[in-house]
């Protein structure tokens, strides 16, 4: 009943008043989670899966409810109320520039997203979970073009209806394959299927599907570019929640999965070792903040890949602490990323709405003006690089964990493998601290670069929602046992690992907790410490002597380009960077004002570019069929009719 109402009730929102859309859309919102929490009660109460079968037609719904449902339900919740909540404050300034309509669509297509992806994790038939696909990639759409009056943000927003119909088609492919000798339908089907036949061809098709979602290498196109176009609302949405369906099902196919193991987990392993490494590589050479932002989500997917890799590879070697390392390590990021990530996109977004721009460039002490603000987006950077004591910290260590506890001791070729994986990990948490010290430091430290941008100020309507995944990443920090005992059951139940080895971790974990307490204490005692004693003096202050510099400005300060500058020129060679500048010539005493800009176009003019070209080229020669006649259209339609009904007699479809 409640993807009925909720999605009918949202229509209500056209006729509420302007001032009140917000509040009344929350409140909706607010039925829903409590109604999907009470679908998670027997679920979570009780051992096992609730499931139910509906017949409505042509459509025979299967309700699944197990606890990896739960997780992605409780993580969509949080992530959904963070950004409704967030939406009433960013919003207001478009009160005047959009009409009731625009504002209504817009909320509405919230409330629409929000169930469609709550379809997406709770129903497991083909039919319903493809519907509610589209749904999703609908309300996605009409989010996005919010400010669709800008042709570039309207253009990103066409090209991501366009890849994820891609992916809708490839979808259902992979499931009419999976459903073509089974009774059953969904993810039923795909376990029929992988029970008779290679698992690895079927899988790799999923993986495409599912891949688009998430925003694997090299399937990631769209999302550095739709993530910066959305408005900042959006966008934490967006990365909090919508590329999380794409993980999750790819979790469901993986617990499907009978045969090829090996194969599988080297292809997964090899992808996401890719697509963590090339995505922070990405994110750290950007001088918009939010492309860093996008870029960088697409370096956790990569890291929750190869999780996902690990528990493969777990099951095929039967090393239940690898197996339950990866899997566990998986789910836990997956539900930190969506909280720390959604946390930094809407402190970007408030940045960005303060300062009216994303270039970092042209930001620079935004911490004077916007203390909160900063604080939140400090945290979330600490917590994306796996920085104790926060919650990044834990889901990386339970990964890093497994990896060295069976490296001693184990085959050469088995040892490479797993050398891989924390290569991997190694080079895409040392590059994100890289990109994240120039992201806090350009954008909140320093001093302005822009004389507008002296005078922005907090805005607390924006804040107070960044509270709630800010205490979730505190809880997962200092008790991860709450989320862990979930995830523990998910291992056991949906994957099929002994909870034994989830009791061995207790204890490193618990050290963990421990040490990250005192060391939290301790910089609070420093600080009251130094509060106390400082009280007592007379405080002076004083310009910071500037190394013979009487008179710096703005301009001395790094750029985005120059911080990143020398990683850049240590992993890729110069000669596949194009450079553009006016040249200075010899006799130029005094040279005038020039613009330098450098980018790497190697991977996007000789991959995406080159393949998108050939494409366009054979599409472009089906134009001779475009007569403009409605003779030949007529024509061309009765022969494809007689192609299906020859196919049909035949019995090739």
């Amino acid at each position: 009943m409640l993807f009925c109402i909720l999605p009918l009730l949202s229509t209500v929102v056209f006729f509420v008043p302007k001032r009140s859309k917000g509040l009344f859309s929350l409140l909706l919102l607010m039925f829903g989670v409590l109604g999907s929490f009470g679908l998670l009660y027997e679920t979570l109460s009780f051992d096992g899966a609730y499931r139910m079968l509906y017949s409505t037609g042509f459509l025979q719904p299967v309700f699944y409810v197990d606890k990896l449902s739960a997780l992605f339900v409780i993580l969509l919740n949080i992530v959904s109320v963070t950004a409704f909540w967030y939406s009433k404050g960013y919003l207001k300034s478009y009160e005047k520039k959009k009409t009731a309509a625009e504002l209504s669509l817009h909320y509405a297509a919230y409330l629409w997203l929000y169930c469609s992806m709550l379809g997406v994790i709770l129903f497991r038939d083909t039919m319903t979970f493809l519907l509610f696909w589209e749904m999703m990639t609908g309300a996605t759409f009409i989010l996005v073009i919010f400010e669709g009056e800008r042709k570039e943000k309207l253009k990103v927003a066409i090209s991501y209806l366009v890849q994820m119909h891609i992916c809708l088609f490839v979808l259902l492919a992979a499931f009419s394959i999976a459903g073509s000798d089974s009774y059953s339908s969904g993810f039923d089907a795909v376990a029929d299927y992988f029970s008779q036949n290679r698992n690895y061809p079927l899988f790799i098709l999923f993986f495409i599907g599912f891949g688009i979602k998430a925003g694997f290498f090299p399937l990631h196109s769209w999302l550095p570019e739709v993530h910066p176009s959305a408005s900042g609302n959006v966008s934490g949405f967006m990365s909090g929640a919508v590329i999380k369906m794409g993980i999750y099902g790819l979790l469901r196919v993986v617990s499907c999965l009978q045969y090829d193991l090996f194969i599988i987990a080297l292809i997964v392993l090899s992808i996401s070792g890719i697509t963590a490494v090339y995505g922070i590589f990405k994110a750290s050479r950007q001088k918009d903040i939010k492309k860093l932002l996008a870029y960088s989500s697409i370096e956790n997917i990569g890291i929750i890949g190869l999780g996902i890799g690990m528990g493969i590879t777990g099951t095929y070697w039967n090393e239940p602490i690898l197996s339950f390392a990866g899997y566990a390590g998986a789910l836990l990021h997956t539900f930190n990323h969506s909280m720390f990530k959604s946390m930094l996109f809407f402190s970007a977004g408030t940045l960005c709405k303060s300062t009216h721009t994303q270039i970092m460039d042209k930001m620079g002490g935004a911490m004077r003006a916007m203390p909160c603000t900063a604080i939140f987006f400090l945290a979330g950077a600490i917590a994306i690089c796996a920085l104790p004591p926060l919650n990044g910290f834990i889901s990386e260590f339970i990964l890093y964990n497994g990896l060295f506890s069976l490296l001693s001791g184990i085959e050469p070729a088995k040892a490479f493998l797993l050398l891989f994986v924390v290569v991997s990990l190694v080079l895409a948490g040392g590059m994100s601290i890289i990109a994240f010290t120039k992201a806090f430091g350009i954008s909140f430290l320093g001093n302005s670069r822009s004389p507008e941008n002296v005078s922005v100020g907090e805005h607390k309507s924006m804040i107070l929602p960044l509270l709630l995944p800010f205490t979730m990443m505190l809880v997962v920090a200092f008790c991860p046992f709450v989320i862990l005992n979930l995830i523990s059951g998910i291992t056991k139940d949906v994957f099929y690992v002994e909870n034994i080895v989830y009791y061995l971790l207790i204890s490193s974990l618990q050290n963990v907790c421990i040490v990250s307490s005192i060391f939290v204490i301790l910089i609070v005692a420093v600080w009251l410490l130094r509060k106390r004693v400082l009280s007592k003096r007379t405080v002076v202050q004083a310009p910071v002597w500037g190394c013979g510099y009487t008179a710096p400005t703005p301009k001395l300060q790094y750029t985005a380009f120059s911080f990143s500058d020398n990683l850049e020129k240590l992993l890729i060679p110069s000669k596949n960077a194009e450079s553009s500048m006016e040249p200075i010539a010899e006799n130029d005493l005094f040279p005038t004002k020039r613009k330098y800009g450098n980018e790497q176009t190697m991977l996007k003019t000789r991959l995406i570019d080159r393949f998108l070209k050939d494409i366009n080229d054979k599409l472009a020669k089906l134009a001779v069929f475009q007569t403009g006649k409605i003779q030949h259209y007529v024509l061309f339609a009765l022969l494809f009719m007689a192609l299906i009904l020859v196919l049909s007699y035949l019995n090739l479809l």
